[in-house]
C-alpha cells in the first residue's frame, strides 16, 4: 500500500528568449488576470530581480508570486491547500496571457518543482525512518558520529530516458516541523521547446513531474515502510 502524499508546494520556471522587460507590459498582464479572480494576483511590485505579482498570505508562510525576470517566468504556490490541477490552470492561462502580451512565441524550456509530505505507518519519527531504512547505515550505524542528529536526506537523479527530455531530481529528508513527516521533492526539467499555442503541453510537463513523485517516488518509500 502506497502512500497518499500532502502536496504542500508547486513551482514553476518558463524559460523564454532573453529580452528587455517592460514594465507597462507586465502591469497589463496584472489587470488582465486581476479581473479572473481564480488566477488574479493584489500586489505589483518592481524590484532588482525581476516584476513580481503576488498575493497577500493568509497564514505565515504562505506564497502566491508571479516573478517576470530577463529570460523567465516564475510561479510559486505554497502552503495553499493548491492541487495540482488548479495550479496546471493558473500555470496555462498566466503563461498564455504573459506570451500573448509580452509577444513571446515558444518557451525554451521548462521546470516544475512539486513538494509533498507523507506520514510513515510503521515509525513516530522521520529520523528514524529513513536513518535505518532508506540509509540502512547497520546497528549503531549513525551513532558513531557521537552527536545527535537533527535532520537527514539524500538526493536522487533520474537522466532522460531513450527519446525523452525529462530529468527527474528527487529529495527526500526529514522535515524540521514535524518529527513524523518525510518530505519528498521532485524537480521535472524538460529541455525542449513548448510554443505559446501549446500552453497546456505545459501541464502534460506538470503532471508528469507529480506523478513521478505519487508513484514511483512513494512507491519506493512504502516498500520500505515495514514494521
Amino acid at each position: 500500500m502506497s502512500y497518499d502524499p500532502r502536496t504542500i508546494a508547486f513551482a514553476a520556471e518558463v524559460l523564454y528568449p532573453p529580452q528587455q522587460l517592460r514594465a507597462d507590459l507586465v502591469q497589463s498582464i496584472h489587470n488582465t488576470l486581476y479581473k479572473q479572480p481564480a488566477f488574479g494576483y493584489q500586489n505589483f511590485q518592481l524590484a532588482q530581480d525581476g516584476i513580481h505579482l503576488s498575493n497577500l498570505p493568509q497564514v505565515p508562510g504562505q506564497i502566491s508570486l508571479l516573478t517576470f525576470a530577463w529570460d523567465r517566468l516564475i510561479l510559486r504556490e505554497e502552503l495553499r491547500g493548491t492541487s495540482v490541477e488548479d495550479f496546471a490552470t493558473r500555470l496555462v492561462n498566466v503563461t498564455t496571457t504573459a506570451f500573448q502580451t509580452l509577444g513571446i512565441q515558444a518557451s525554451l524550456a521548462q521546470q516544475f518543482v512539486v513538494r509533498s509530505l507523507v506520514a510513515p505507518r510503521h515509525f513516530r519519527d522521520g529520523r528514524e525512518f529513513l536513518g535505518s531504512r532508506l540509509l540502512a547505515p547497520g546497528a549503531g550505524g549513525l551513532q558513531a558520529l557521537g552527536r545527535p542528529l537533527q535532520s537527514l536526506g539524500t538526493r536522487m537523479v533520474f537522466p532522460p530516458q531513450a527519446g525523452g527530455r525529462d530529468t527527474y531530481q528527487v529529495r527526500i529528508e526529514t522535515w524540521p516541523q514535524d518529527a513524523r513527516s518525510v518530505w519528498i521533492e521532485n524537480t521535472g526539467s524538460f529541455a525542449a521547446p513548448v510554443a505559446a499555442a501549446d500552453a497546456p503541453q505545459l501541464a502534460n510537463h506538470l503532471y508528469s513531474t507529480y506523478r513521478f513523485l505519487a508513484g514511483p517516488v512513494c512507491d519506493f518509500l512504502s516498500n520500505l515502510d515495514t514494521p
